[in-house]
């Protein structure tokens, strides 16, 4: 109920109250936001799945208003993400990973080929050439976000444990990493460089017209 209603609610308290010093839409959002990421803890579920479907129901007014998505995005960025990455950073056992190398690397290797298979029929499908399908297969690769907000349910409600974490986590990050390096490195669309006409000459600027 709280989402089907709040790109309405957005919408009225931008209209009526958008612009002020006090900035109402934002302390509102953020009230939407500690709410729902509340309840969503009290389900034993991950308080950061809330955000996620408050910004697809709020994309309109975003859209609408492009200073008050910078304002919000700077607060995410800045205050808000770096709780959650730090948490779950934290979690991560160093002797894990060094025990665990070649599960991680074959966790690596399925986890790109499935995004390999998944991908890539479809930019063919575009008619996008080889180097452009790369790029952005490689790119469609990552998945930092959902793979860690997995892992991290797993390890709260015992699903996992903290060394399967771990594991989890570090092909997370991995897959994360790895593609955009290849993608970068062989795969970046070449620069346009744009033609620019020479200057005209002075002699012919000068020139009388006759």
């Amino acid at each position: 109920g709280v989402l089907l209603a709040l790109p309405w609610t957005m919408h009225w308290i931008v209209r009526h109250f958008g612009g002020k010093v006090s900035e109402p839409e934002i302390k509102f959002l953020l009230l939407v936001l500690f709410g729902l990421g509340w309840l969503a803890s009290a389900v034993h579920s991950q308080a950061v799945l809330p955000a996620y479907l408050v910004g697809l129901v709020v994309a309109g007014v975003f859209a609408e208003n492009r200073v008050l998505m910078q304002r919000m995005r700077t607060i995410a960025f800045s205050v808000l993400t770096p709780f959650y990455f730090l948490k779950a950073g934290l979690l991560i056992l160093l002797p894990a990973i060094v025990a665990s190398l070649g599960l991680v690397a074959t966790f690596l290797g399925v986890r790109l080929a499935s995004k390999l298979v998944g991908v890539w029929p479809i930019t063919r499908r575009l008619r996008m050439d080889s180097r452009q399908g790369g790029y952005v297969t490689l790119l469609m690769s990552t998945d930092l976000t959902f793979g860690s907000i997995a892992a991290l349910y797993g390890l709260t409600n015992g699903i996992i444990d903290q060394a399967q974490y771990t594991v989890l986590a570090a092909v997370v990050i991995a897959s994360a990493i790895v593609p955009m390096l290849v993608a970068q490195t062989f795969f970046a669309p070449e620069r346009v460089t744009r033609m620019v006409a020479p200057a005209m000459p002075v002699e012919l600027a000068e020139a009388p017209l006759d």
